[in-house]
């Protein structure tokens, strides 16, 4: 990641503060200080973010290079936009145009430790501390400040204050996660994807907002409202709504929405296209059919935490099909079902 303030890069500002960097690198950095206020003020900021780290880099024993190259090979720079929140009374939320390197670094260090595929990210303003946790190859659950549960989907981003202390509960999510709301009449809970306002009090639902995909939501109990511009629809247990453009609009629920936490998939004459959708979403594989005869077969069955492997060898057995693995991809294959 190569990125830099009025012709310094942040790499070399890292380096200074560390002081790791060579005698020319220094005189450079230096020169850039003095060279303008909004310079120097810049530099402050920079300097203020790394002490505040410090501690981390002092606690932790490990290659720094190495270890933000891992990170780095695994995730995109992260922006948080000035409009990710919206403005309220009691809500004074002011965002960088992205996090500093020496704050990255100091997550990054840490967090290759703890687990791979899971990032946690800290950015402190003036008047309180936001949380971002973000996800790649694996699914994690997340206790809120308020207490309230969120389980996080591969590939998901979510973004959140320390504390709660204002009239709402707001996060932001990117991705994918199932919200369990603890009730609080007079602070409500909104999610903010995609330009979509996901309001409740207290309740459990599935929120879906990929890049470039519609938002869906799904409630499981209680009630959910759901906003986008000038539409919005009040959803109640094992209802759905999808938003297209500008406009909410009520769509069939998807019994198997939530496979990808609880690995439960029940199918009732399902034809085996939509079968092979759930369970590629449900266990973050790629499953394909060898030929489209295949994708009208009806399969009723019902599973329970199975292994993936064992899923579709049942799947196979019942369709009188066979499976075939090639690299990371599955294929069911077969001539066909009877009519």
């Amino acid at each position: 990641m190569n990125t830099s303030h009025e012709n310094i890069p942040e790499e070399l500002l890292t380096r200074y503060l560390s002081k790791t960097a060579t005698d020319e690198e220094i005189i450079q950095v230096e020169n850039w200080i003095a060279k303008s206020p909004e310079n120097k003020q810049e530099f402050t900021d920079y300097q203020y973010i790394w002490n505040t780290t410090k501690s981390i880099h002092d606690k932790i024993n490990v290659d720094t290079n190495a270890a933000w190259n891992k990170v780095r090979s695994k995730m995109d720079e992260r922006q948080i936009p000035k409009n990710h929140f919206p403005n309220t009374e009691k809500q004074n939320l002011q965002y960088s145009r992205k996090l500093p390197v020496a704050l990255w670094m100091a997550a990054a260090i840490s967090l290759v430790i703890m687990a791979s595929g899971l990032f946690l990210f800290l950015r402190k303003n003036s008047d309180s501390q936001y949380l971002q946790v973000a996800t790649t190859t694996q699914t994690i659950e997340k206790i809120l400040p308020d207490g309230s549960k969120v389980f996080l989907n591969y590939n998901s981003t979510l973004t959140y204050p320390e504390n709660f202390d204002g009239d709402l509960r707001s996060v932001s999510l990117q991705g994918e996660a199932f919200f369990d709301v603890k009730p609080d009449t007079a602070h409500p809970f909104i999610i903010h994807a995609n330009g979509t306002e996901v309001k409740v009090l207290g309740t459990s639902f599935n929120v879906k907002a990929y890049d470039k995909k519609p938002v869906r939501v799904d409630v499981a109990t209680g009630k959910v409202e759901v906003k986008k511009a000038d539409s919005k629809i009040l959803l109640t247990k094992g209802e759905s709504a999808e938003v297209l453009s500008d406009t909410v609009k009520s769509i069939i629920p998807d019994l198997n929405i939530l496979g990808y936490k609880t690995k439960i998939f029940d199918f009732h004459a399902t034809n085996l296209k939509d079968v092979v959708s759930s369970i590629r979403s449900g266990y973050h594989i790629d499953l394909r059919l060898s030929n489209t005869r295949l994708a009208q077969c009806r399969l009723t069955i019902r599973f329970e935490k199975e292994p993936v492997d064992a899923t579709l060898s049942v799947i196979a057995e019942t369709l009188d099909l066979t499976v075939r693995k090639e690299g990371q991809t599955y294929w069911l294959e077969g001539s066909g079902c009877q009519p």
